[in-house]
């Protein structure tokens, strides 16, 4: 092997598409936390505030565990687009709530 098949390729400038995840994502996990928290206070109070701030936490968590960061350098669609889902049916569950 020569010195360049051993050199590690340099990660490109990230796509555009990627950067639109990225700020989707960015706005997506804050909102559906915030709703979840909202929604369990609409609920069931104090103690539902409590399972919503423990449930956003478990939220981030798993999302963390999943792609080893909050923003992984190669997002899928498919991940932002079940975030989204996600944040849509807890929006919807909030609106009849309220």
């Amino acid at each position: 092997m020569t010195h360049a098949q051993n050199t590690p390729v340099p990660a490109g400038p990230t796509t555009t598409s990627q950067d639109a995840l990225a700020a989707t994502l960015a706005a997506l996990l804050p909102l559906g936390g915030g709703m979840l928290v909202m929604l369990g206070y609409s609920w069931l109070d104090i103690f539902g505030l409590i399972l919503g701030v423990a449930g956003a936490a478990g939220w981030a968590f798993w999302w963390r565990n999943k792609h080893k960061t909050f923003f992984p350098k190669d997002l899928r669609g498919g991940s932002v687009g079940g975030i989204g889902a996600l944040v849509a049916v807890i929006g919807i569950l909030l609106f009849i709530s309220l």
